[in-house]
């Protein structure tokens, strides 16, 4: 069914997700980026249509400063490492900065400063006051890949055990580290974020996939990661929880996203154990739909997501909820249901019917 809120010019996140490597790399990353900003508590600022055209414009403003200036690379090519990719990657990065004025928000330096959606997602570095280091590579990437540039993400932590977002050219064999958040461009070897304000153990950057030139999957599964985080923040357990689930099926084996999927179920069930009635009923899921997120999901988390669906089910329908109220206030009189059997429709996102026994 047609979502009329959903943008026309943005593909939808859940269909992206079931997608493979190589189908996903054939959208444009930002269109993908701000296809999972729909819907964000403070997304309604985003105007895709006008941030997708702005980036053809950029694109456009991009080649022809690259171009004006490639003499200069014939010249002294000794000073760019007899490299035209590395001459191509700072001129983009510059091209961007000077003509339409791509800059770090100045509000968002401070290490204290709060992030929102438009810290996270790449319109506010398009169309708003200035970007991040989890938004500007980004627009980098989406510029630089329709210049027909093999530009990356690469992701790594501080030491402080914050994140770090910057580009790579990775490609026919060339290989090189760039970074355009501050000021200019500079190229820093992969030890420069291994060392100092971003030491960390190298069993982690191993497990949680840092430092590696991400796939389409996994550009993704950061994006709904970071929509995970902000629905968990605004108190949303379910969407955060099933948001996570969606990150896992995308980058399997990751540990961070993993422990982050755990993070959010745990908080969705102390939302609901706190909320319980003495004498709840124990839950029991009937025959499960099909499968409701990819092969790459454990079996038991989808399980346990479905659990958690019932629980909040029962507790927030009205139909049940005058008898929890009561079992609350130590008024009900009757025999209370030992088990409520759950069965869940054919699309597993809503309930079809409870049973309860006593």
């Amino acid at each position: 069914m047609a979502d009329p809120a959903h943008p026309d010019c943005l593909p939808r996140w859940r269909d992206l997700a079931r997608l493979s490597d190589d189908e996903l790399g054939r959208h444009d990353i930002a269109a993908v980026n701000l296809a999972v900003a729909v819907g964000l508590p403070g997304s309604g600022a985003m105007d895709p249509a006008d941030c997708l055209d702005s980036l053809d414009q950029w694109t456009e403003y991009a080649r022809g400063f690259t171009e004006q200036a490639l003499p200069r690379y014939y010249e002294t090519p000794e000073r760019w490492g007899y490299s035209e990719a590395r001459f191509r990657a700072t001129g983009l990065v510059l091209a961007l900065q000077r003509g339409p004025g791509l800059q770090y928000n100045p509000a968002k330096i401070p290490p204290d400063a709060p992030f929102d959606v438009a810290d996270y997602f790449a319109f506010g570095a398009i169309q708003g006051p200035g970007g991040t280091c989890s938004t500007m590579p980004i627009v980098y990437a989406s510029v630089g890949r329709r210049l027909g540039y093999p530009i990356k993400l690469v992701s790594c932590r501080t030491k402080a055990g914050g994140g770090h977002r910057f580009n790579r050219w990775d490609g026919a064999g060339v290989r090189f580290n760039f970074d355009g958040t501050n000021e200019g461009c500079s190229s820093p070897p992969d030890d420069y974020f291994r060392t100092g304000h971003y030491e960390s153990d190298p069993r982690r950057e191993e497990a949680c996939g840092f430092m590696g030139s991400l796939t389409p999957r996994q550009e993704l599964a950061e994006f709904l990661d970071a929509r995970a985080g902000l629905w968990a923040e605004a108190g949303e357990h379910r969407r955060a929880a099933e948001g996570m689930a969606w990150v896992v099926s995308l980058d399997p084996g990751n540990r961070m996203l993993d422990e982050g999927f755990k993070v959010r179920l745990n908080a969705w069930k102390r939302w609901a154990n706190e909320r319980k009635p003495p004498g709840f009923p124990s839950l029991m899921i009937g025959p499960p739909p099909r499968r409701l997120f990819p092969d790459t999901l454990p079996a038991e988390y989808e399980r346990d997501l479905l659990g958690c669906l019932a629980t909040e089910h029962l507790l927030t329908d009205p139909e049940y909820g005058v008898v929890w109220e009561k079992m609350r206030r130590g008024e009900w009189r009757g025999r209370g249901p030992n088990t409520a059997t759950v069965d869940y429709h054919a699309d597993g996102t809503s309930v079809a019917e409870v049973r309860f026994e006593a």
